[in-house]
């Protein structure tokens, strides 16, 4: 039995391969490189300097950049790598990986590169291409409609009503985390209020289950660096992922449907169901996400006693389309400072 059910499901992928061929080929390679000991702050703006020279190359948001020569079209995204920059292409055409106009604007900028290796961060950055590609955004460079989007919204739907009320999604107090983060840090700032006379460090975490698609864990440092204490009266975000949110947009997303999703056709159909078998429980996966994303979904503190020359630190979740920072309301001496990092 089991050897018939393997094969009806090789049989039913190569018939789908075989259907989708032609429209997967039309991007003819996705490839990222990472560029060591240097920060993507000090990339972007050589990049932007350069390409706005190009009549060719649209800037996009995001330090991404969209490239029509003749009949090819190019792709790229900088993303922030710590101290290291990655850089993701995309095209239609195909090109020597080894020599190209991107190789040569490192070795003409004197950078030490390498093939990305970080197999997390890539598959991060093509889901973030295939996202963005999907939205009509990229005129002429084309990639596989989603066919799970209604099935997506429907399940979307139903998770929505079945969260509502739920204890589990709701809000969680704040309360100080001084475990440490066993997550890979993608980037760091520091930044410095005179005023109050506090620096606050802002570190952005790649999670390591699902959510990972749609958000990024966020931790923030606060110090007081001053010999007085400091009242942090609120603290507050225009826009913060909370547990819903995450819980919501990972249960219609776990490995059944990935693979669907890459291939932008309900892989279900297809194999007549048989994919159901082969991937992790939902019930599994969830708890999984909600265990990695329920520490950083801790509500903002108030009317927190900063000590002098002590630190608090506040963790939380913030959407990758759209990272909204936290803005500060300190009294310090009676005077009210406020600030947004």
């Amino acid at each position: 039995m089991k050897k018939i059910l393997k094969g009806l499901f090789v049989v039913s992928l190569l018939v789908l391969f075989s259907a989708t061929a032609d429209a997967a080929g039309m991007i003819k390679d996705y490839h990222a490189y990472r560029i060591k000991n240097q920060n993507i702050r000090t990339v972007v703006p050589v990049v932007d300097n350069i390409l706005s020279r190009e009549v060719e190359v649209k800037k996009l948001a995001g330090n991404a950049y969209y490239a029509t020569y003749d009949d090819g079209h190019y792709y790229m995204k900088f993303y922030p790598a710590l101290h290291d920059t990655d850089v993701y292409i995309v095209t239609d055409e195909e090109y020597d990986k080894d020599d190209n106009d991107v190789t040569q604007f490192f070795k003409s900028q004197n950078y030490t590169f390498e093939t990305l290796e970080d197999k997390e961060a890539y598959k991060e950055y093509k889901f973030d291409f295939i996202d963005y590609a999907r939205s009509g955004a990229l005129d002429g460079l084309f990639t596989l409609p989603d066919g799970l989007k209604p099935l997506k919204k429907g399940m979307s739907k139903i998770n929505d009503k079945l969260s509502k009320g739920n204890e589990k999604t709701s809000a969680i107090p704040y309360s100080e985390d001084t475990d440490p983060i066993d997550l890979t840090c993608i980037d760091s700032q520091e930044f410095y209020n005179t005023d109050a006379d506090v620096t606050v460090t802002v570190n952005e975490y790649r999670l390591k289950n699902k959510e990972n698609k749609y958000v990024h864990a966020f931790e923030y440092i606060v110090k007081n660096n001053s010999n007085n204490d400091i009242k942090v009266e609120k603290v507050y975000s225009e826009r913060l992922a909370a547990l819903k949110d995450i819980t919501t947009s990972t249960f219609v997303d776990m490995d059944r449907l990935d693979v669907a999703d890459t291939l932008a056709v309900p892989l279900a159909v297809a194999t007549g169901g048989l994919s159901f078998g082969f991937t992790v429980a939902n019930n599994v996966r969830l708890a999984m996400v909600v265990k990695e994303a329920t520490r950083f979904s801790h509500s903002l503190p108030e009317n927190y006693d900063l000590k002098a020359n002590s630190v608090m630190r506040i963790l939380c979740l913030k959407f990758k389309d759209d990272p909204q920072p936290l803005q500060f309301t300190v009294n310090k001496n009676g005077q009210t400072y406020q600030f947004t990092y």
